[in-house]
């Protein structure tokens, strides 16, 4: 997948999740500024610098500390595969959690989704619902 896709697959698995439990809040917030906009961007348009960031740092270990020193552009990060991008998408989630003071609903959402190679996720209806979301998005390329 390519950075684009895998997105719009993350933001496929948070509406399944926000369709699941439609609580406003904390995730309700993060969801809507994740949510992609008729020309492409994200409600939040940091949210895209954010995403670009969490593959480079899943993909290479790098982490862009502030995004207004640094180009992050699609062209910065290799074809993913299903796992790769599930794990960009915990520490973009992760990240998101941590610099909002921790809130316990999407803290709780970070605990089933926790992925070990070779074990799978902590819930593993998490993964069933990724593959469910990539499968969505790859239908109607």
């Amino acid at each position: 997948m390519d950075p684009k896709e895998a997105y719009r697959a993350v933001v496929a698995f948070l509406e399944d999740h926000w369709e699941r439990r439609p609580v406003p809040g904390d995730f309700g917030d993060f969801y809507g500024m994740c949510t992609l906009m008729s020309d492409g961007g994200t409600y939040d348009r940091a949210m895209w610098w954010d995403w670009l960031a969490a593959i480079i740092k899943v993909q290479t270990g790098v982490t862009f500390p502030d995004p207004r020193h640094r180009y992050l552009g699609p062209d910065m990060v290799k074809p993913m595969n299903t796992d790769e991008a599930y794990a960009a998408m915990f520490e973009f989630i992760r990240e998101y959690w941590e610099r909002v003071s921790r809130p316990p609903e999407i803290g709780g959402l970070l605990d089933h989704m926790r992925y070990t190679p070779g074990t799978g996720t902590a819930d593993p209806e998490m993964w069933k619902r990724w593959l469910a979301a990539v499968e969505k998005v790859q239908a109607n390329r």
